[in-house]
């Protein structure tokens, strides 16, 4: 999953108000933001096998990133690592923290609908996921589905400050569907570790940076 994961971010800043919506855009995708790196380093591996699935073609061990207890590890420093660092002078700082948390963990269970079985409990075997990669329409349906509902929470539980904030939040939805779209169906597959991990480090840092701004236009 990619754009999908960003539902939780939209949901959780409905939930609770006083948390930035830039700062769950990086909490829902923060695994994937140590994976990439840590399969470059050697830690986790990606091998490219052409048409694992129809989605995309990567066959991934992530015991540290991806496994469930190592998920709930980086839910809790995340949060905690916010708190120490900004919460504890707000009256909200523990709230704010504790849906941090719950932005990294979304990943492994968003991750679970969309992934072949392999995802761990911590490594090696069991391992989880539903395959639904397997279909390619279906995974760019259920990413669209989930996204959209959280918009609409976003949008149920935040005001525009101006005009403005009326649109600019649908926009980015919009503009996060087309390239989902684009990744999907058009780009060709990228096999090559360092490119991909930059592609997707610069999209998770661009997407939070667009989320921080458009979070200035509601409150």
């Amino acid at each position: 999953m990619f754009v999908g994961h960003y539902a939780a971010a939209f949901a959780l800043k409905g939930r609770e108000k006083e948390a930035s919506l830039g700062w769950l855009f990086i909490a829902t995708q923060f695994v994937d933001i140590l994976f990439f790196p840590f399969v470059v380093w050697g830690l986790e591996t990606m091998e490219f096998v052409p048409g694992y699935t129809e989605t995309n073609d990567f066959k991934m061990e992530f015991p540290f990133t991806h496994s469930l207890i190592g998920s709930i590890l980086w839910a809790i420093a995340f949060g905690g690592i916010f708190f120490l660092l900004f919460g504890r002078k707000k009256t909200s700082g523990k709230s704010i923290a504790f849906v941090l948390g719950l932005g990294v963990l979304s990943h492994w269970v968003a991750d679970l609908f969309v992934h072949t079985p392999d995802l761990p409990l911590l490594h090696g075997e069991p391992k989880f996921g539903f395959g639904l990669w397997h279909n390619k329409a279906a995974t760019f349906a259920l990413e669209a589905l989930v996204l959209l509902l959280g918009l609409w929470y976003y949008l149920k539980r935040t005001v525009a400050k101006n005009k403005f904030g009326k649109f600019v939040s649908i926009g980015f939805v919009l503009f996060l569907l087309l390239v989902n779209y684009l990744n999907y169906y058009v780009l060709p597959a990228n096999h090559d570790i360092i490119g991909l991990t930059i592609s997707a480090l610069v999209s998770y840092f661009l997407f939070a940076g667009l989320a921080f701004w458009v979070d200035t236009k509601r409150t």
